[in-house]
């Protein structure tokens, strides 16, 4: 016969078990349609789908970072040489407006930045300045040349578009810089100028140039030499070559 303390151990020991709940599929080990259709995937885990999607969004955020100073041109500029032919308006300090012809050769460096040289022929008229004739007698009652040669450094700092009619057109804003030497009857001198301009780009290989120059030297009236600032508007063409980039 068992004892009675013996039988109570054995049922609160019995009572004391867990309780173990059949084991049922979790719906994650289920087989589902889903499942089946699912891309392969390769060895590092990354599925066909993902790589593709992968691949967008790689060329979106490369779009999106680009640099912000990178600019779209119309053609390439870099190693190209710039001839243009031009005409236009020059502005005397001591004697009359009149017109003025040049041409100019410039060598691109880079898409920013170019050297220049230029030469331009104009005629000193003092139509105007009777008097000043009388005393001085600079011209002599005559028309006389002036020459000008400059050597400059030009800096393109901004390109831009702009909608004409039905096309787009490109155009670059440029500031110009340097020294030179003006030819003429009262002056045989060194002379420093400075500009800016606009050009505007036709096609591939030409450009229409805007150009607002001055030049600053000392021109001589008998014994005194006087510091002028004569200006000069240019519309001009321009050929880039080789004409195929």
């Amino acid at each position: 016969m068992t004892p009675p303390g013996v039988l109570v151990a054995v049922v609160l020991l019995a009572s004391s078990q867990p309780t173990v709940a059949p084991a049922t599929p979790s719906p994650s080990s289920s087989s589902s349609p889903s499942s089946s259709l699912r891309p392969a995937e390769d060895a590092s885990g990354v599925s066909d789908g993902d790589a593709c999607i992968d691949e967008n969004v790689k060329a979106d955020l490369f779009q999106k970072r680009k640099r912000r100073d990178v600019r779209e041109h119309l053609f390439q500029q870099t190693n190209r040489h710039e001839v243009t032919l031009e005409g236009g308006y020059y502005a005397s300090d001591l004697f009359d407006g009149t017109w003025v012809v040049g041409g100019a050769y410039a060598y691109h460096m880079t898409e920013d930045f170019a050297v220049e040289t230029a030469a331009s022929w104009t005629r000193l008229t003092s139509v105007a300045g009777a008097e000043l004739e009388r005393t001085f007698s600079l011209l002599a009652g005559k028309d006389r040349r002036s020459l000008t040669f400059d050597a400059d450094l030009v800096w393109d700092p901004a390109h831009g578009k702009l909608r004409f009619g039905g096309s787009i057109v490109h155009f670059d804003l440029y500031v110009a810089g340097g020294a030179g030497v003006i030819d003429s009857v009262v002056s045989n001198d060194i002379a420093a100028n400075g500009g800016l301009g606009l050009k505007f780009f036709i096609g591939r290989a030409m450009a229409v140039r805007v150009d607002l120059r001055d030049h600053a030297y000392r021109q001589q009236l008998l014994d005194r030499k006087e510091w002028v600032n004569d200006v000069t508007t240019m519309l001009g063409i321009g050929i880039f070559l080789p004409v195929t980039e």
